[in-house]
């Protein structure tokens, strides 16, 4: 973890400052309480894991919004940073505010820009007063900018009343097949298993990273209870897996398998209501499934996410649109480098060298 350079507290100069240590012992707790009710990715367990990727993990107080930054150096242009699904404010109006005091930590701790992806909704002109804030729109990082939000702040029978005709009977299908679904333990041995069937899923669809990566990833969440793996599985054949991240009231569908070559009908539906029921117990009231096609693009068959999206609607028709991800330009020339050149080439030869995202 690295701390930052502290900045004056006047308006002018930006109202940010680096966290405590005692604020950094509760953060998920913080991260909980700001404006947009929390962000899973915003977590102090996916920050500390990016870690291990080349990225610094940093935390700020910022007008009041604990905000958790990922910190990258760039050759011969400074440093890039990133606050995943963050800051963590509800509305445009919020951001502009905040906005100046995160740009004047950024400019203390030399970052050439600085990319944020808020969960403020899409439409009414928010792009337009985005812009207004010389904010400038990139391609989206995490999977989420468009996805569906269950609301579980009821019986898991009420929740289950409200999705599709065709989900209930294909979660009915799957009981009588005696799909099992339960929580594991993410054991060396359950990881790999889950792993491998991540693999078969994503052939020829999305690319994935090591297997180190995701081990090391699902074991340090479920550690610090701010993670759940779950298992479907056939006379203890795996038939699909989730796992699901949580912080405060809110939890995501971080990562989702299916069997190709093993099939049962209803299998992945079914343990999306076992995911329902350990998010509930855990306090979890709203259920993010981590990725869809923006609602204009819902009914479009060439969508990459298309079958994705059937898949989910299948929960709630409704697909919820944020604004996606955002750069605010901190050093003028050294962020012109950067856009014309800079990025293309560092994720080419981060590629090249890790066969991994960047990010």
């Amino acid at each position: 973890m690295t701390h930052l350079t502290h900045t004056a507290s006047s308006p002018g100069n930006g109202r940010g400052r680096p966290a405590t240590d005692a604020e950094l012992s509760r953060w998920n707790e913080l991260i909980a309480r700001n404006p947009d009710g929390g962000n899973v990715f915003q977590g102090r367990d996916f920050v500390e894991h990016k870690g291990r990727t080349g990225w610094r993990p940093k935390y700020a107080m910022v007008d009041g919004v604990a905000v958790s930054i990922l910190e990258k150096p760039v050759p011969g242009l400074g440093k890039l940073w990133y606050t995943p699904k963050g800051p963590g404010i509800a509305h445009s109006p919020q951001l502009a505010r905040l906005l100046p005091s995160l740009n004047s930590l950024a400019q203390a701790s030399g970052a050439l820009a600085v990319k944020i992806e808020p969960e403020i909704p899409a439409g009414d002109g928010t792009h337009g007063r985005l812009a207004g804030m010389g904010l400038v729109k990139v391609p989206d990082i995490q999977p989420n900018s468009s996805t569906i939000i269950l609301d579980i702040d009821k019986p898991t029978d009420d929740v289950i009343s409200g999705f599709a005709a065709k989900m209930r009977s294909h979660i009915r299908a799957a009981e009588r097949s005696g799909v099992n679904t339960k929580v594991v333990t993410p054991t060396d041995d359950n990881c790999a298993r889950f792993y491998r069937l991540l693999a078969e899923t994503a052939r020829g669809n999305f690319r994935i990273r090591s297997e180190r990566y995701y081990r090391q990833y699902w074991q340090r969440h479920v550690r610090s209870g701010t993670g759940i793996m779950l298992f479907a599985t056939v006379d203890d054949r795996l038939i699909a897996a989730d796992f699901l991240m949580l912080v405060g009231n809110k939890g995501a569908r971080k990562d989702a398998a299916s069997s190709r070559s093993n099939k049962v009908r209803g299998a992945a539906a079914l343990l999306e209501v076992e995911a329902i029921n350990s998010l509930r117990e855990a306090g979890v009231t709203e259920y993010d499934l981590c990725g869809a096609p923006p609602a204009a693009e819902a009914k479009n068959d060439d969508h990459p996410l298309h079958g994705v999206g059937v898949f989910k609607r299948g929960f709630n028709k409704n697909i919820t649109d944020y604004v996606g991800t955002w750069e605010q330009p901190i050093a003028t020339l050294p962020h012109a480098l950067w856009r014309k050149i800079g990025e293309r080439a560092v994720l080419s030869i981060h590629n090249r060298l890790h066969g991994e995202n960047y990010y």
